[in-house]
């Protein structure tokens, strides 16, 4: 039996997010999952002579254009993929205010297990999510964000790759993760890189007490390490996606992000990420746990609620 995910997809009509519009879709379609198309708005601009009834009425007025105009834009996206309405699960939502925000709220609305959102594949990492409503989203969404580069293709998922510090709060992710990975039949690989800035001894050690406790926690599921030395983290994540088939990377937030900490070195530091322009970034927050966002329909309830973190 499948799992069935309310997914929300972000998107402004833009050139960059035209790649996510179809791979979301693809990936509702392919998970039986619901689909919604959110677009954020600003709303028009109004003479301060107008009057409120007048100013309410052609406030309602907008918005619905903004809504036909989600909806015809949906037409052809599905066109596009040579399906209809009636092949997926689909509704549209507008919303007036800031990208960021108003995503957010619709999501924690809606009650939604995934956000997907676009970035732009052709400049750096950096300069594709810091400072834009992507990275706002990726930052405060309390459950897993999909960001899909303009240049990755949906062709299933196979191999899913996490890329841990150890951290205590990336246990239950990976838990979560084995779940997933289990629903799409797919690998699912603990990458870390080290940097030798610890004692290997230290290391050796904090690496053993990490994988035994998320082999417990995820009942010794078939987790694929991978231990890659390198100075730069950066490079390292860059090296692995470039040498092996991901479909999905993996990274876990915690307060001081690791995305900034990686990218937030000066200009002529930040490097292009191969898995930047070819594959999808899954963030989900550190402690993540699917009971409180309904993200895991199964079927034996009590079992799984056994087996709780």
């Amino acid at each position: 039996m499948k799992e069935h995910y309310n997914i929300l997809l972000a998107t402004d009509y833009s050139e960059a997010v035209m790649n996510a519009e179809r791979y979301a879709v693809q990936f509702a379609q392919k998970t039986n999952s619901n689909l919604t198309l959110l677009h954020v708005y600003k709303g028009p601009l109004i003479s301060l002579l107008t009057e409120n009834k007048e100013i309410t009425v052609k406030l309602a007025e907008y918005k619905e254009k903004q809504l036909r105009s989600l909806k015809s834009h949906t037409s052809r996206l599905l066109k596009t993929l040579k399906l209809s309405k009636y092949d997926i699960e689909c509704q549209e939502i507008v919303r007036e205010g800031s990208a960021g925000k108003e995503i957010l709220e619709e999501a924690k609305e809606m009650d939604v297990d995934f956000i997907i959102v676009g970035t732009h594949g052709e400049s750096g990492f950096r300069e594709t999510f810091f400072g834009t409503h992507t990275w706002q989203v990726i930052k405060e969404a309390a459950i897993p964000v999909l960001a899909i580069p303009q240049d990755a293709f949906y062709k299933g998922i196979k191999e899913i790759v996490f890329a841990t510090e150890f951290r205590e709060g990336e246990i239950p992710v990976i838990k979560f993760l084995s779940h997933l990975a289990k629903q799409f039949d797919a690998a699912l690989t603990i990458l870390h890189i080290t940097n030798n800035t610890l004692p290997k001894d230290f290391e050796k050690q904090l690496m053993k007490n990490f994988l035994d406790e998320a082999k417990s926690q995820t009942n010794n599921y078939a987790l694929n390490i991978e231990i890659l030395k390198n100075d730069d983290i950066n490079e390292g994540i860059n090296n692995y996606c470039n040498n092996n088939p991901v479909d999905w990377l993996i990274m876990s937030s915690e307060k001081k992000f690791i995305f900034e900490k990686i990218f937030a070195s000066g200009p002529n530091k930040v490097k292009k990420m191969a898995f930047q322009t070819l594959i999808p970034l899954l963030t989900v927050p550190d402690h993540y746990d699917p009971r409180f966002s309904k993200f895991l329909d199964i079927v034996d309830v009590n079992t799984y609620m056994d087996d709780a973190y």
